[in-house]
C-alpha cells in the first residue's frame, strides 16, 4: 500500500524492491508522487501518434521533479544522481508512471525508460519488473520498454535485456538512436520492435538537405532490420512535413501534442491536415514535371518512328533541368552515349562514371517499374545519381523500335537548393 502522509520512513536506495519503491511514494489524490532525497517526483504523459493510422497509439512516462517548489530539469537530477542510487530512481520512475497511467480497455501502449545503468550493472534486471506489472494487473503486452542502446558499451548486455523484455511479453524500443555512440549493425543483432530516433536528427534535417536525406535513408535502414520507426522531438510544422516524408511510422514531439498529467486520449496532432497538405505539396511537385513530361511523350513517339536519339530528344535535352537523355533496353544494357543536356553536372573530379556505354541499369527503379508497367510513364523517387553525383528524379517508359523493347530515360535534376523544376 501507498504511504498517504508526507512523513515517510528512511528509505534504503541501496534496495528496490517493488514494497521498498512504494515506500517513497504518497498518494495526492487518486495520483501517486515519490520522494528521492529532497526531490519530489511526478510523472506527466506525452502522446505517440501513428502517422497512418491518424491517432494516439500510446504515450511516454516522463519524469518531473522539484526540489523546495522549484522545477529541477530531469537531466540535472539524473546527472547528479550516485551509482548506488541509480537503480532506486529508476524503479521509482516506472512504479509512478504505472500507477499514473490510465491504462482502460482501448488498446494504447505505455512507453517506460529503463536506465542503462541498471541493464550495465545489474543482470537480475526485473523481477521487479514483472511484480509491478501483477501488482497494477497491466499485460505486459501494453508496456513498451525503452532502452538507450549507445550508453550499453557491452552488446551481450544488451541483447540479454531485449531478450528478457520480449518474453515477458513486452515491446521493445530502443532509444536515442543517432546519438552518442549508436550502431545500426547493433540495431539489426538486437533486433528491437520500434526504434526512436534521436530529436538530433529531425533538427538537424531542418535546416540541412543532406540531413534530410540521411534521416530518409536512415528510417529505410530501421525498416530493412525489421523495426518501426519513431521519429522523436518534432517540435514545429517544418519538422513535423520533414517526419512524413521521411517514411517514419510514428511520431512524438510538442507540434502534436505536450505532456500532460493526465495522458490525452482524443485527436490526431493534426496529422490529417498535415497530411493533406504534405499530399498537395507533393502533387505540386510533380505537376512542375508536367512540360518535361510532355516533352518526353512527344520524344518517345518520335523515337517509335525511327529517328534517332538526337532528333527526338532535342528538345528535351535542352530544358533547363535536364541532365541527359538516354535509351536502355530491356535487360538494362546502354549500348550507346546519352544526349547531354544544360543541366549536365558531371566535372573532371568525377571522369571514372562519365561514361555510360555499356553499362547496366536493370538494378535501377526507374528501368524495372518501365517494363513492368508497359507505355506508361515512371516518375522516380529522388536519388542521387552516379554521373552527376546530384540529386535527380528520372522519367522513363518503354517503347517499341521493330521487334525490340528499349526503354528512353530523362535524369531531371532536383536540386533542392535552388528549387525543383
Amino acid at each position: 500500500m501507498l504511504t498517504t502522509t508526507q512523513e515517510l520512513p528512511g528509505i534504503g536506495y541501496l534496495r528496490a524492491s517493488l514494497d521498498e519503491i512504494q515506500r517513497a511514494m504518497t498518494l495526492s489524490g487518486d495520483r501517486a508522487v515519490g520522494q528521492f532525497k529532497d526531490a519530489r517526483i511526478s510523472s506527466v504523459f506525452q502522446p505517440i501518434y501513428s502517422i497512418s493510422h491518424r491517432r494516439i497509439v500510446g504515450h511516454e512516462g516522463l519524469m518531473r521533479a522539484t526540489v523546495n517548489d522549484k522545477a529541477v530539469p530531469p537531466l540535472n537530477l539524473l546527472g547528479n544522481v550516485a551509482e548506488t542510487e541509480s537503480v532506486f530512481l529508476d524503479r521509482l520512475c516506472r512504479a509512478l508512471h504505472v500507477h499514473n497511467y490510465q491504462m482502460g480497455e482501448e488498446d494504447r501502449w505505455l512507453f517506460l525508460n529503463v536506465s542503462a545503468d541498471v541493464i550495465n550493472r545489474r543482470r537480475d534486471h526485473e523481477p521487479f519488473f514483472s511484480e509491478l506489472l501483477h501488482r497494477y494487473n497491466i499485460e505486459p503486452r501494453r508496456i513498451v520498454v525503452e532502452i538507450v542502446e549507445g550508453f550499453i558499451p557491452d552488446f551481450r548486455l544488451l541483447t540479454e535485456a531485449v531478450e528478457f523484455y520480449r518474453n515477458a511479453g513486452c515491446v521493445v524500443a530502443i532509444d536515442d538512436f543517432g546519438a552518442e555512440a549508436s550502431d545500426i549493425e547493433r540495431i539489426w543483432r538486437a533486433s528491437p520492435d520500434i526504434v526512436k530516433l534521436d530529436r538530433k536528427l529531425i533538427a538537424a534535417a531542418e535546416f540541412n538537405i543532406k540531413a534530410r536525406r540521411i534521416l530518409q535513408a536512415t528510417v529505410a535502414l530501421i525498416h530493412e532490420s525489421g523495426s518501426l520507426a519513431l521519429l522523436e522531438g518534432v517540435e514545429n510544422e517544418a519538422q513535423a512535413n520533414i517526419a512524413l516524408d521521411s517514411g517514419a511510422d510514428m511520431v512524438q514531439g510538442f507540434f502534436f501534442a505536450r505532456p500532460a498529467d493526465v495522458p490525452l486520449l482524443a485527436g490526431d496532432g493534426g496529422i490529417r491536415e498535415l497530411s493533406e497538405r504534405y499530399a498537395s505539396a507533393e502533387g505540386l511537385r510533380h505537376r512542375s514535371l508536367q512540360p518535361y513530361i510532355l516533352k518526353f511523350k512527344a520524344a518517345l513517339a518520335r523515337l517509335s518512328s525511327g529517328e534517332t536519339l538526337e532528333s527526338a530528344c532535342g528538345e528535351l535535352s535542352l530544358m533547363p533541368k535536364s541532365e541527359q537523355c538516354y535509351v536502355i533496353d530491356s535487360n538494362g544494357d546502354q549500348h550507346a552515349p546519352g544526349l547531354r543536356g544544360p543541366r549536365d553536372a558531371r566535372t573532371a573530379r568525377f571522369a571514372p562514371l562519365e561514361q555510360t556505354v555499356a553499362t547496366n541499369w536493370a538494378h535501377k527503379p526507374y528501368h524495372y517499374r518501365a517494363t513492368m508497367h508497359p507505355n506508361e510513364v515512371q516518375i522516380s523517387r529522388p536519388y542521387l545519381s552516379i554521373t552527376s553525383a546530384r540529386l535527380c528524379v528520372t522519367l522513363s517508359c518503354t517503347f517499341r523500335l521493330g521487334e525490340q523493347t528499349q526503354v528512353l530515360c530523362c535524369d531531371i535534376d532536383w536540386n533542392e537548393e535552388d528549387g525543383h523544376p
